[in-house]
């Protein structure tokens, strides 16, 4: 059984106060919080309408500000924690409603936009053991790593309240190398704990998706459903036909789409997947190219899989392949790009 989240057609835009818990840390370490949010484009008054919507430039600069700012390589893991049922709203209301986990996760799946994240979910159930995994659905620039920590622990975070109990993990998969922070993931999680893996995931024992949650009501769930559905639709701005299609990449990167898988997944003919991107002023094979590159600089700077591993996940033939795109992309060889970002990670070990 695997289950995913609901693939949106339009960027989200975000309620501010999900926020709260950044804009709560910076102002313990007294940092200076209108500063941060002019600097990003947020009006200093806003934080004071929960109904304000930020765009993604907004809340990912802001995001990338605050992480500057504070300085802490576990922060992820700390934000993630004060996500709990009651910072979602109704939406948290939803899930804490359902049947059971298996039903709280699909509701959280299905109204996404509601949350903070800009991750791809899924669900994978394989014997006795579920695995949730995210990937990111597009560049994050220098808050990957915190997206990535903050979604995993506040995805365990709301089911563990969800439940009422405690909600043991088996083992939690990351793609990164081992941190400086290493020991912070085992304080969080408490399982064994695999870096340099395939993905980004945590597993648990799959008998918990059957478990009642401690506030089950069904009609009420229903009727929060409903609420969910009319705010997530409020959450959708302009949106174009190449966002789409760089989606539908970006949420199976390993995939060797091409110009027809990608017509066939989005019910259109080759052609009119051409034209529409024309109308954009780009092709398919601009997009698949940006997408590559990204990813690319995103592998040889968190991780150390080999080159060869890192053309095939992009779907090259060998790394030889891989290092001319590169190459053509950056004016640079890929190891140019690694070693010089283990350079500035012996550096930032020094200093610490």
């Amino acid at each position: 059984m695997e289950f995913f989240s609901k693939l949106s057609t339009a960027p989200p835009r975000h309620f501010i106060y999900g926020l709260i818990p950044l804009v709560t840390a910076l102002r313990k370490k007294e940092i200076d919080v209108d500063a941060i949010l002019m600097s990003s484009g947020i009006p200093k008054n806003a934080m004071d309408d929960p109904a304000y919507q930020l765009t993604p430039q907004q809340e990912l600069i802001f995001t990338e500000n605050a992480i500057s700012a504070l300085n802490n390589p576990a922060l992820g893991l700390y934000i993630g924690s004060k996500y709990h049922l009651s910072t979602y709203g109704v939406l948290g209301l939803a899930i804490m409603t359902s049947d059971n986990m298996l039903e709280g996760m699909k509701t959280l799946y299905q109204y996404m936009l509601m949350t903070w994240t800009y991750m791809h979910w899924r669900t994978t159930v394989s014997g006795n053991t579920a695995y949730v995994g995210l990937e990111k659905l597009r560049d994050l620039g220098g808050c990957y790593q915190y997206m990535i920590d903050r979604g995993l622990v506040a995805h365990h975070t709301i089911f563990r309240e969800a439940l009422g109990k405690p909600f043991p993990v088996k083992e939690l998969r990351l793609m990164q190398a081992k941190p400086e922070y290493a020991e912070e993931y085992e304080r969080y999680f408490q399982c064994p704990i695999l870096y340099e893996a395939d993905e980004n995931c945590y597993a648990f024992d799959s008998a918990l998706l059957s478990e009642p949650l401690a506030q089950s009501e069904a009609e009420t769930a229903r009727i929060y459903a409903r609420q969910c559905e009319i705010l997530s639709s409020q959450l959708t701005g302009n949106y174009t036909f190449s966002d789409l299609v760089r989606n539908l990449i970006l949420r199976s990167p390993t995939e060797r789409y091409t110009l027809d898988r990608i017509a066939d997944r989005l019910g259109l003919t080759r052609r009119t997947v051409q034209r529409k991107l024309k109308m954009e002023r780009c092709t398919y094979k601009d997009i698949l190219e940006d997408v590559r590159k990204n990813l690319a600089i995103e592998y040889l700077q968190t991780t150390r899989f080999p080159l060869e591993d890192i053309a095939v996940r992009l779907g090259y033939s060998d790394a030889s392949s891989f290092s001319h795109a590169y190459k053509r992309w950056t004016g640079e060889s890929p190891s140019y790009l690694r070693e010089k970002s283990l350079a500035s990670s012996r550096l930032a070990d020094v200093k610490l």
